[in-house]
């Protein structure tokens, strides 16, 4: 074998192993190989059919592309790789199924036109990859578009394989593509050395690691090795230059920004992967500002960062930015034209996870812990097949993890009889004393209310307490009737609803909040009324009578006296559960992830946090269904919210992501299956030494109950509220669930923006078609980098707004 064929075979075999070229096995021994052009040294995007059969222990490669009758490269590959193909070929009397569709590329910015390829036989009886033919159709997955097929080029309707192929498609318009897993190689290249982050995004108080270079536009005369040069090894490791070793020069093609640069480069042949498969110590050249791929492609770090630009701002997938850049190639002579989609993907993973995005998850005005955070599921999700099992998000309960000895109690209402509550609840919405009085019938509703008032209200509020009787006769029952009117303050009807709501006491009152009660309970002054900023119901009404009436009214006094010692009441049972501290792991400065390997735990496991994890995800065993996901809907009472986005598109659950106040990201994690409370219970007890003061989530109405069941202690002094974007689909909440009901009394938290993970996750919406066609290793790579651009954007708004203001 001459030099040249070999470096163009070794071109060939690093393409495919950097998923840069098709290699795509259909079924057992079938496979869909893609043609290679030696010239450009890519694929060239023409599909063919190989297959390997094993027969009386003898094996048989036959490949249908133009060079199958000798010894392709696509055997030779298989020859040599075998082992790192996915699966194993097997003897096996099984068919292989006549349509397979192996690839489905997206087009536009739109993501509603793709091209599919298939692999098809013209019926279920022929055998052998004579009879297959390769169909492409491009257009909507519904099968509008043009179709064309490999057997003698036949267009159109009339050929049988298309035919085939079209009623398969119709069949099933989500039908998932072949595949396999993305392999960790493909993210290894020869440049290794962490990369500066895009000089647009830079953070004041970050140190430039090295000489940030200039634009490179002119061509270097020699890329030269040094003692930082390496080849990516095949096991893993690294080879590093060795001064005293052989040194060979080749040519390299270096991609800019408009044009491309052939130019020589220093290459040393590794001493540690086996010869045949003539791999090379390669430059770093990362101080010229240059990313080296595989020693032969090599691109501008300002190119690379020019589609990071473009993503972050945009919904821009690779492909059409791809045909913008070589568009802008065909204008330059000589004409070299720039790479296709599939390897300048490869390339930009394998340079965005060098790229320095550490410290920008945190908030500079929260800090680490903020008081204050804001829980969202974003609807950034990939196929579910893509899902293995390195994925592992909070919530996952691993062997060593504690058991705890929380189990539910009953009864946390306010009010303790649900039939009698749920008559309260429907005497207040059917309008009281007021009700139909408009209407035909509206005496004898009217008459009805007031019996159910007379005969069961009112003996049954007595019998809780006296004061509890006395101010909803006063304010709510016929006290309020004025001028032949019922005419209740709002006020008071806000603490009732919220008395007879399905929810627990501590929705209202937490640990903290009990303490401030007792503290104006002891004092019940206009001094001390502060201290009730925190329960805006008992507050408003206070100071209502005050301005009215010059007093605190005794039965108001009373009222707040009987939910204080019912509520710590049901504190003190919730604590009274699980008394045992909550353990944490052996080092409490444990790192986020162990760098012997290149590959980042939260590369693998998708679980993507600015705090390390310093506890397990514990175990309660007599909790039912505990750390099970919520499956399309959660209930709380008569309150749900459903989860049905993603799983009629056989998607996972999107990720959770964690916010402040002023839509910075603390951190995500990818979600298998379907968003619910779990996961955000999980990241909070697995990462926050204290448990915030105040969460808002979406679901926040059985967040709260979910979390003070398992750990009370620990969440005890924890408000868990609904932000105000999602306020109006909770009908079946009480005001207490709201955070704007808290904003309205207490100016400290109007400044809170409990929609600022909306925000982040409209923004986010620019990578939800892109993530969709990605595989798991891909897509969480694409959603930390957004996010990490993002919060770099953010921070630099918040110093930019600090200095105008200074």
């Amino acid at each position: 074998m001459d030099s040249e064929s070999g470096d163009d075979f070794q071109k060939y075999a690093e393409a495919v192993q950097c998923e840069c070229v098709g290699f795509i096995r259909l079924h057992l021994g079938l496979f869909a190989v893609e043609g290679w052009a030696k010239e450009q040294g890519q694929g060239n995007r023409h599909w063919y059919h190989f297959e390997v059969l094993e027969q009386s222990q003898q094996r048989h490669m036959s490949c249908l592309c133009p060079a199958g009758a000798w010894t392709c490269f696509h055997k030779r590959f298989f020859s040599l790789y075998e082992n790192e193909l996915e699966g194993t070929i097997q003897n096996t009397e099984g068919k292989y199924p006549q349509v397979v569709l192996f690839l489905k590329e997206n087009l536009g910015f739109e993501g509603d036109q793709a091209i599919h390829l298939f692999s098809v036989c013209k019926s279920n009886d022929s055998v052998g990859i004579s009879q297959r033919a390769i169909v492409k159709h491009k257009g909507s997955d519904t099968g509008d578009g043009s179709w064309t097929c490999s057997s003698q080029n036949k267009d159109g309707p009339m050929c049988a394989h298309i035919l085939v192929a079209q009623k398969f498609m119709k069949g099933d318009h989500s039908v998932e593509t072949s595949s396999k897993p993305l392999s960790w190689r493909s993210l290894r290249a020869v440049s290794y050395l962490p990369v500066l982050p895009p000089k647009w995004c830079m953070l004041p108080h970050e140190i430039e690691i090295y000489p940030r270079p200039p634009p490179l536009r002119e061509p270097p005369a020699l890329i030269q090795l040094s003692e930082q040069a390496s080849c990516p090894c095949l096991d893993g490791e690294r080879a590093f230059f060795d001064p005293h070793g052989p040194i060979i020069t080749r040519e390299c093609y270096i991609y800019t920004l408009t044009q491309v640069f052939l130019v020589q480069i220093q290459l040393q042949p590794c001493p540690r992967c086996p010869p045949e498969r003539h791999r090379y110590i390669g430059p770093e050249p990362r101080g010229m500002g240059l990313f080296n791929f595989n020693n032969s492609t090599i691109f501008t770090h300002e190119l690379l960062n020019e589609y990071t630009s473009a993503f972050s701002s945009s919904e821009t997938p690779f492909e059409p930015w791809v045909h913008t850049i070589a568009r802008r190639y065909d204008e330059m002579q000589p004409l070299i034209p720039f790479v296709g989609g599939k390897l300048f993907r490869s390339v930009w993973f394998a340079y965005i996870r060098l790229v320095q995005f550490e410290g920008d998850k945190s908030c500079p005005s929260c800090g680490d812990f903020p008081d204050s955070v804001i829980w969202d599921g974003v609807s950034i999700a990939f196929g579910r097949k893509h899902v293995n099992n390195d994925l592992s998000p909070p919530t996952v309960i691993c062997k060593d993890a504690p058991k705890r000895p929380s189990k539910s109690i009953p009864r946390q209402e306010w009010l303790q009889d649900a039939t009698l509550r749920k008559k309260l609840r429907n005497w207040l919405i059917d309008g009281g004393l007021g009700s139909g009085k408009d209407h035909e019938m509206g005496l004898n509703s009217h008459l009805e209310c007031a019996k159910i008032l007379q005969l069961e209200l009112y003996p049954w509020l007595n019998s809780l307490c006296s004061h509890l009787r006395d101010m909803f006769s006063r304010r709510l029952g016929h006290g309020a009737i004025q001028d032949s009117k019922w005419s209740p303050r709002k006020e008071y009807l806000i603490l009732f609803q919220i008395l007879a709501a399905e929810e627990s006491t501590m929705q209202m009152m937490t640990r903290s909040t009990l303490s401030q009660v007792k503290i104006f309970l002891h004092n019940p002054t206009q001094h001390t009324l502060q201290e009730l900023l925190a329960v805006p119901a008992l507050y408003t009404i206070l100071e209502l009578e005050h301005v009215r009436e010059g007093k605190y009214a005794l039965e108001t006094l009373g009222v707040i006296g009987w939910m204080y010692h019912h509520g710590k009441e049901v504190m003190d049972g919730l604590l009274g559960l699980n008394l045992a501290p909550l353990s944490q792991l052996a080092s409490h400065s444990m790192p986020m992830e162990q760098r012997k390997s290149e590959i980042r735990d939260w590369e693998k496991t998708g679980c993507c946090y600015g705090l390390p994890q310093i506890r397990l995800r514990p175990e309660y065993p007599k909790l039912p269904y505990d750390g099970k996901a919520d499956v399309n809907k959660e209930r709380t009472g008569s309150c749900r919210k459903y989860y049905e986005a993603y799983s009629q598109k056989r998607l996972t659950g999107g990720i959770m992501a964690c916010w402040c106040t002023h839509s910075i990201c603390y951190g995500f994690h990818c979600i298998p299956v379907s968003e619910g409370r779990n996961d955000v219970f999980s990241a909070i007890i697995t990462r926050w030494p204290k448990a915030p003061s105040r969460v808002v989530y979406d679901f926040a109405c059985a967040l709260g109950p979910y979390c003070w069941s398992r750990e009370p202690e620990f969440f005890a002094d924890t408000q868990f509220l609904v932000d105000g974007f999602h306020a109006s689909g909770h009908t079946k909440c009480s005001p207490a669930a709201f955070l704007k009901t808290y904003s309205a009394v207490n100016a400290e938290l109007t400044h809170i923006n409990s929609s600022a993970a909306e925000c982040g996750n409209s923004g986010m919406t620019r990578i939800r078609k892109s993530v969709s066609y990605m595989g798991q290793t891909r897509a969480i790579l694409y959603c930390w980098a957004f996010i990490s651009v993002w919060n770099r954007l953010q921070i630099l708004g918040l110093y930019k707004k600090a200095g105008e203001l200074l």
